[in-house]
C-alpha cells in the first residue's frame, strides 16, 4: 500500500498541502456561485469534474470537488424528496432499487448455494455493509444531479451544455500548455504538480517530449482524453475547426488509446449510422461494428507488434501503437487477455473476467455493489496490487462502464439501465440524437458517468419541462 500511496502523493509537502486543500476551495466557490444563481447545477458539476486532479489523498483518492458538490446536492434532494417537492418516476425508481436487489440476491446465494468470495482478516462484516456505503457515496449522487438538472430545465439546454464543454476545453488547453512548459522549459516537478500533473506519471516521464502525458486539471490523462473526444463533435458541429484541431492534438498528447476508440465511435455514430433514427439501434450497431474491428485487429496483432518493433523509434508509432502493442503482447505475461478482440487491462478488467469465467452464475446478479474488494486475491497474482488484495485494501474500479454495471449489478440491471437511460423525447434534433448515441458508446469504454447522466436528462425532457422531477 505504501508504494502505491507514494506514487500518488507529491514528494514536496507544501505542494501536497496545496493539492489537498483545493477540493474544498473549489467546491466552496462553485457551490457559492450555484446557490447565488450565477451558474446552473450542470455547470457546477462539469466545472468540478474538470478539477479532479486535486484530491484529498489524506482521506481518500475519491474525495474531490465533485464528491463534496455531489454530497451537497444529495442532501438537498433528500430534503426535497421527504418534503414532497420531488416525485420519482417509476422507471427511475427501478434504477434506484437495482443495487439493493443485486446485493440481496448475492447474500442469498452466499448463504444457500455457494460463497465464491475471499474475506481478508477482519473484513467479513464489511461484505454486508460495503454495498450501503457504495450506494450512498457513488450511486445516489448521480441521481441527485439528474434531479437537479430536471428541476433547472427552464435554464438548461443542449446548447448550454455544448457551450460549457467548449469553455472547459479551452481553459484546459491553456493548462495543458502550462504543464508542457513546466516540464520542458522550467523542468520543475513541483510546478507541474501544482497545475495538475500527477506524481506517478512524472515518475514515468523520460526526456522525450511525447513521454509527458498531459491531463490539464482532470483526474488522469485518459479522463482528459475522454473529455476531449466528447468536445470534438461539438466544435465541428459549430464549425469551430481550429478548436477541434487543437482538441485532436491535445488528445494525441494524452497518449490514451481510448481517445482513438472514441473518435472512431464518433465517426460511426454521427456519420456512418446517421440515417438510423433509433438511438438505441444506433448505439448497439456502433458497438457491434467496433467489436468487429477489434476482432480484426486482434487477429492481426502479431503483424502490428512486428510493425511497431521495426518502427519503435518513430514518434508516430510511439504515440499510436506503443500502448496498444503492450496490451496485445503476451510474450512476457504468457496469458491471453483478449476478449471479443479487446485487450483488457491485466490489473483491472482481466481479473474480473477470469472471476466470472469461474463463477458464471454471477453474471445475472453481479458480485454486488462495491464488493469488488472480495474477489479472491488469486485472480490478481503477479499484479502490483496483489498484496493489497490479500489484505483487503482498496476497491477495484473498472473504466469500461458497461462492463462495470454488468460486474457490479448483473446483466438484468445493465439491460434496465440501458432501457431507461436511452429514453429520448421524439423531437430530438439529428445532431443531438447522434451525439447522445456517441456518449453511450463512449460510456462502453470510458468512465464518463457524469456526462451520460447530463446528456440523458437533456435528451429525455423538453426544454422547460419541470413536472416530471426525478431523483
Amino acid at each position: 500500500m505504501d508504494s502505491i500511496y507514494n506514487a500518488l502523493i507529491s514528494s514536496n509537502p507544501f505542494v501536497e498541502m496545496f493539492k489537498e486543500a483545493m477540493p474544498l476551495v473549489i467546491a466552496s466557490i462553485l457551490l457559492y456561485l450555484h446557490y447565488s444563481r450565477r451558474i446552473t447545477a450542470m455547470e457546477t458539476a462539469l466545472f468540478a469534474f474538470a478539477t479532479e486532479a486535486y484530491t484529498m489523498l489524506i482521506v481518500g483518492p475519491t474525495f474531490t470537488a465533485t464528491f463534496f458538490i455531489s454530497a451537497v446536492f444529495m442532501v438537498e434532494q433528500a430534503h426535497r424528496l421527504f418534503t414532497g417537492q420531488t416525485l420519482i418516476r417509476r422507471e427511475y425508481l427501478l434504477l434506484l432499487v437495482l443495487p439493493a436487489l443485486s446485493s440481496l440476491v448475492i447474500f442469498v446465494l452466499v448463504q444457500v448455494y455457494k460463497d465464491p468470495f475471499y474475506y481478508p482478516p477482519g473484513k467479513k462484516s464489511a461484505f454486508y455493509f460495503r454495498p450501503i456505503y457504495f450506494y450512498i457515496k457513488s450511486f445516489l449522487p448521480l441521481f441527485a444531479l439528474g434531479a437537479k438538472i430536471v428541476q433547472e430545465r427552464k435554464q438548461l439546454s443542449f446548447e448550454l451544455y455544448a457551450a460549457t464543454m467548449k469553455k472547459i476545453a479551452k481553459f484546459s488547453f491553456a493548462i495543458a500548455i502550462l504543464q508542457i512548459v513546466s516540464q520542458f522549459i522550467f523542468k520543475s516537478e513541483a510546478l507541474g504538480e501544482i497545475i495538475g500533473l500527477q506524481h506517478r506519471y512524472l515518475l514515468e516521464q523520460s526526456t522525450s517530449f511525447f513521454s509527458l502525458r498531459i491531463q490539464a486539471l482532470f483526474a488522469e490523462p485518459k479522463v482528459f482524453s475522454a473529455f476531449l473526444s466528447l468536445t470534438i463533435p461539438l466544435f465541428l458541429n459549430d464549425r469551430e475547426y481550429k478548436w477541434a484541431a487543437i482538441s485532436l492534438i491535445m488528445g494525441v498528447l494524452t497518449v490514451s488509446q481510448t481517445f482513438w476508440i472514441n473518435l472512431l465511435s464518433a465517426g460511426i455514430c454521427c456519420i456512418f449510422l446517421a440515417s438510423i433514427s433509433s438511438a438505441r439501434l444506433r448505439i448497439l450497431l456502433s458497438i457491434s461494428i467496433i467489436i468487429g474491428l477489434f476482432l480484426g485487429v486482434a487477429a492481426s496483432s502479431k503483424y502490428f507488434i512486428k510493425l511497431y518493433a521495426k518502427n519503435q523509434t518513430n514518434t508516430f508509432y510511439q504515440l499510436v501503437f506503443k500502448r496498444s502493442v503492450y496490451r496485445y503482447d503476451n510474450e512476457i505475461w504468457q496469458k491471453d487477455n483478449v476478449v471479443m478482440g479487446m485487450p483488457l487491462q491485466r490489473d483491472m478488467e482481466l481479473p474480473v473476467v477470469d472471476f466470472f469465467k469461474d463463477e458464471p452464475y454471477l453474471l445475472l446478479s453481479g458480485y454486488g455493489a462495491g464488493n469488488s474488494t472480495f474477489i479472491p486475491a488469486q485472480y490478481f497474482f503477479g499484479q502490483v496490487n496483489y498484496e493489497n488484495r490479500l489484505n483487503g485494501i482498496g476497491g477495484h474500479n473498472l473504466n469500461m462502464r458497461w462492463f462495470y454495471i454488468l460486474a457490479e449489478f448483473g446483466l438484468l440491471a445493465l439491460i434496465c439501465f440501458f432501457a431507461v437511460l436511452t429514453i429520448t423525447r421524439p423531437q430530438l434534433g439529428a445532431f443531438q440524437k447522434g451525439y447522445f448515441a456517441f456518449v453511450w458508446v463512449c460510456f462502453f469504454f470510458s468512465q464518463i458517468d457524469l456526462f451520460l447522466i447530463i446528456v440523458a436528462m437533456l435528451c429525455a425532457y423538453d426544454d422547460g419541462e419541470t413536472t416530471k422531477m426525478t431523483m
